[in-house]
């Protein structure tokens, strides 16, 4: 018998407390539904609010009579008093997480003009995880993306509610219409929300940013945000490298005759460049682009990048293209055409042969202490066969 009063009595406790929350929730639902105006229930909501007790349940039956009023709703007064409980509710049932209000989160955003309110009632849909309006929330967003229409601050402020309910969703299918944004017409404070949001949305985003980049779809410099994004994802250095040489090959599949597009373009390989010196790469179609790189570069800065990028992979491939490289500077030197361009790539090669370690490279290095260089270069290429064992 003793045993059974401690569990009586904590079965009372919960049936009180039950008991208060549903007296509480009947209180507030009897005072709200019987104010004849909007602004009395605004009035009623505030209060409940204010005394801190209010239920879920009571800010759910608030917004659901708010929406089916609203049809309804004239004047200016009015208009405002529905804005802020609309804005009101849409918070609290986000914070309390309140699943069951999903539906009528969706309906807010429908239904109202505010695009402050409708921003609210996108980011609460995120936190209250109403999973069955992902896809609209991403068509929402994506439709947002294409132009900034007549009143670009709307949209805006609409947008960073949708960017907040995907952040909170943690679905993939928001990841790019996210990722657009930071690409698009918004403003510079809007695009630093959405990549603050892109991580949160998507812990490896190796694929869809590699769509991107091999898309046809977008220009180049949606291409180029895209790399530098997976640059800075925390991801595997392999899939870093594996966007790199997807990247580079896109970049020397595309021709334009636009100043701005080929600078775009340079910047591309050499973040590519720079990202396969580091990361490395065991894809074999990624020699013909460095060499290319080397050969067809827009600047000195690009032919030392893809010298950089070739040395660092240190395989047979890397070599013969290396080693390439510096026979023609015999020739040039030969023929009495070296530049001072060239002078200055040769330092840059002799010591990336040398740091490759491969046995292969030997030739090509002798053959500099063969030919008539300066001495100092001469004592590079010595440095750097002591380099290969």
């Amino acid at each position: 018998m003793k045993q059974i009063i401690p569990i009586v009595f904590v079965f009372t406790v919960i049936l009180g407390a039950l008991n208060a929350q549903d007296q509480e929730v009947d209180f507030y639902t009897l005072q709200f539904d019987s104010q004849g105006t909007i602004q009395g229930k605004l009035g009623v909501l505030q209060n409940a609010i204010a005394d801190g007790d209010a239920a879920p349940e009571f800010f759910g039956h608030a917004l659901d009579v708010l929406l089916r009023e609203h049809p309804t709703i004239r004047g200016a007064a009015e208009i405002k008093a529905a804005d802020d409980m609309a804005l009101i509710l849409a918070a609290r049932l986000g914070e309390a997480q309140y699943t069951d209000g999903g539906p009528n989160l969706w309906r807010v955003v429908e239904t109202f003009t505010n695009p402050l309110v409708r921003a609210e009632a996108l980011s609460s849909l995120g936190k209250v995880q109403a999973a069955d309006y992902i896809p609209q929330v991403v068509q929402l967003l994506s439709d947002i993306n294409i132009e900034p229409g007549e009143d670009p601050l709307v949209r805006e402020q609409v947008a960073y509610g949708a960017i907040g309910a995907l952040e909170e969703y943690k679905d993939s299918s928001g990841y790019l219409p996210v990722f657009f944004v930071t690409t698009g017409w918004y403003s510079d404070r809007l695009k630093s929300r959405a990549k603050e949001a892109l991580p949160k949305i998507m812990d490896n985003p190796t694929e869809p940013l590699i769509s991107v980049i091999r898309s046809s779809s977008y220009n180049f410099a949606v291409k180029y945000t895209a790399l530098q994004t997976l640059e800075a994802a925390d991801i595997t250095t392999q899939q870093k490298s594996q966007g790199a040489v997807a990247s580079l090959a896109e970049a020397w599949r595309s021709n334009t005759n636009t100043v701005s597009q080929r600078s775009i373009l340079t910047s591309t390989r050499k973040l590519s460049l720079g990202m396969i010196r580091r990361y490395g790469t065991e894809d074999t179609n990624v020699y013909p682009l460095l060499e290319r790189c080397y050969r067809e570069a827009s600047d000195e800065e690009e032919q030392i990048a893809a010298v950089a990028a070739l040395s660092a992979l240190a395989t047979d491939d890397s070599v013969r293209r290396l080693s390439s490289f510096l026979y023609d500077m015999n020739t040039r030197l030969a023929r009495g055409t070296l530049t001072r361009e060239d002078e200055r790539l040769v330092r840059v090669i002799i010591p990336a042969l040398g740091n490759t370690g491969r046995p292969l490279a030997r030739n090509a290095l002798r053959s500099v202490l063969q030919a008539d260089w300066t001495g100092a270069v001469q004592r590079l290429a010595q440095d750097a066969l002591k380099k290969i064992q």
